[in-house]
């Protein structure tokens, strides 16, 4: 648990890294009336199993981070990149299309607005514990300073080896976050709840693998509901590194799928690749309030890799 010594601390640094980058000789002072204000917020915990299936571990690598961000005149697609809260692919692709992974983040924004007030600020929420089963994890606070004047703040990041032991196999294991709320009325005390979602079960039989030869990749996996979607990222590699167009595809979650591999080398994917990574998702949403962040999500994903040798 941080003291409130600690979290004062960090609070100091951060302005002072703020102000130390922000000397730059250019005066950023329209009315605050001027701009837009936009407020985003995002816990996400990402389960995932070992990729190598001769690893004998049935624990499963894990990562969970959280991030508050106060804007104001600055584009929405610019900040969540910047912030590493992107959109959903099933929110921006069509059920059966694949696109390159590169184009659903935008990096740079079409036009920084002039003489405005602009501000990204990563708002403090207290400290934050996330539970899930019988099995309870203090986030992490990192202070993210940066070279841009107007960002500044802190967040929540951490990564583990093992994820927790006692998780159903089926799925359902019951995700609840807690956050006390910072020390000012900025951002009070709220809680999140959700619900790990089931395991794909990603596999591909001989008679899948022999249907490369016909250029067709054939997945399967354990179907939730067909009302639902998945996401597969697909990276062709050379001696075990990523070459070619990185490719994300979404798909029906119906337990199968035959994608078209000239379809995709139009895309980028570069077939003459060793072999072929795909990663594929399933994820439960749920949405929140934590006094102004409203709609702030919650997103609960189970991740899996199959390694494909291309002949």
């Amino acid at each position: 648990m941080r003291s409130p010594e600690h979290r004062l601390a960090a609070l100091a640094l951060t302005a002072f890294a703020v102000s130390a980058s922000g000397c730059t000789g250019e005066e950023l002072d329209a009315p605050p009336e001027a701009t837009e204000e936009l407020r985003l917020g995002r816990v996400h915990v990402v389960l995932e199993p070992e990729a190598d299936p001769d690893v004998v571990n049935d624990s499963e690598a894990f990562e969970i981070s959280a991030r508050f961000a106060f804007v104001r005149g600055l584009d929405q697609d610019f900040v969540r990149a910047r912030i590493d809260m992107p959109l959903l692919a099933t929110d921006v692709v069509q059920p059966s299309d694949c696109v390159v992974t590169d184009t659903l983040v935008t990096v740079e924004p079409t036009e920084i607005p002039q003489g405005e007030l602009l501000q990204l600020r990563l708002v403090d929420a207290g400290d934050i514990a996330v539970r899930i089963g019988n099995h309870s994890i203090d986030l992490p606070l990192m202070i993210r300073p940066d070279l841009l004047p107007y960002m500044s703040g802190l967040e929540y990041l951490y990564v583990g080896e093992e994820a927790p032991r006692n998780l159903d196999a089926d799925g359902g294991a019951r995700v609840t976050v807690d956050a006390k709320g910072s020390q000012t009325d900025e951002f009070p005390p709220f809680r999140a709840e959700g619900i790990v979602p089931a395991p794909l079960g990603l596999d591909m039989s001989e008679a899948d693998q022999r249907e490369l030869a016909n250029n067709a990749l054939v997945l399967r996996w354990q179907a939730a509901d067909e009302d639902e979607l998945i996401t597969v990222r697909l990276t062709g590699l050379q001696g075990g590194d990523p070459v070619g167009a990185d490719l994300t595809c979404v798909l029906d979650d119906v337990g199968q799928t035959a994608l078209d591999f000239g379809r995709l080398q139009t895309l980028g994917l570069m077939l003459d690749a060793e072999s072929l990574r795909v990663t594929a998702s399933r994820l439960q949403q749920t949405q929140f309030d934590a006094g102004d962040f409203v709609g702030s999500e919650l997103f609960i994903e189970r991740r899996e890799q199959l390694i494909v040798p291309l002949p």
